[in-house]
């Protein structure tokens, strides 16, 4: 696998690059997707999980696709035009779970992902 280094990379600069250069640079981080990936699932695939933590994980993916069939464009697009619903709908999980009100419990991982993580904040 080849590595490629793109220190200095920005959206300014990558609208100049040409098709050669930002194919590159996206294969480059295609390829290194699994080298970043996969010891993440090595060292954590033995983690016991909870039933609640379970709960929650189908509780998030409900959020996931209320976002995808209200909001994003591409879906509504395919939907409001008469696609094939099947083949749209396709990239949803098959199991969700939706609760009225869901709050998570004080000082939890959920609640941290609440506070910590969720709320929209300027990145840059």
């Amino acid at each position: 696998m080849k590595r490629v280094a793109w220190a200095g990379c920005s959206s300014t600069t990558s609208t100049h690059w040409g098709f050669e250069r930002s194919f590159a640079f996206m294969q480059a981080v295609g390829n290194g997707y699994l080298d970043a990936y996969l010891p993440i699932v090595a060292r954590r695939r033995d983690t016991p999980w909870t039933e609640a933590q379970r709960q929650f994980q189908l509780y998030r993916r409900g959020r996931y696709v209320e976002f995808n069939l209200v909001w994003d464009r591409g879906t509504l697009f395919g939907l409001q035009s008469g696609g094939r619903t099947e083949s749209i709908l396709m990239s949803l999980p098959p199991l969700v779970r939706w609760e009225y009100g869901y709050t998570p419990q004080p000082g939890s991982a959920e609640a941290r992902l609440y506070e910590e993580f969720l709320p929209a904040r300027d990145w840059v």
